[in-house]
């Protein structure tokens, strides 16, 4: 049975668990918002104007890929505390669950092709 996918409030409690910081929710939120739109336009290929995050709000991608949202947040984090090296560390995984999750969603949504292979003999 599928799970459900992860809402923004609890990306953001796993952040606050995981990198206590002095930043307001509504920051958090808002870096959180910056991931999902890469994810809706770069991945999705979404147009026009995003919704606005709550922490109700169902984000787009599911698990095990999900935890690209968590990098993305804590790299904010790390560069506004001037902490680089962590900052390089989030920034290559966030970097990475996006790619790995942009070529997920390439094979399981690539349109079947019904053109037959070229014979060259």
């Amino acid at each position: 049975m599928p799970m459900a996918n992860i809402t923004a409030g609890q990306v953001l409690e796993q952040v606050d668990a995981l990198v206590p910081n002095q930043y307001t929710h509504s920051e958090k939120l808002r870096w959180l918002a910056q991931a999902e739109g890469f994810v809706l336009r770069e991945v999705c290929r979404v147009t026009g104007k995003l919704a606005e995050l709550e922490d109700g709000s169902v984000l787009s991608v599911e698990a095990p890929y999900d935890e690209l949202y968590r990098h993305y947040v804590e790299a904010q984090i790390h560069y506004c505390n001037g902490e680089i090296a962590r900052y390089n560390s989030a920034a290559a995984n966030w970097n990475n669950g996006l790619l790995t999750y942009r070529d997920y969603v390439c094979r399981t949504t690539a349109p079947e092709r019904g053109v037959r292979a070229l014979k060259l003999c």
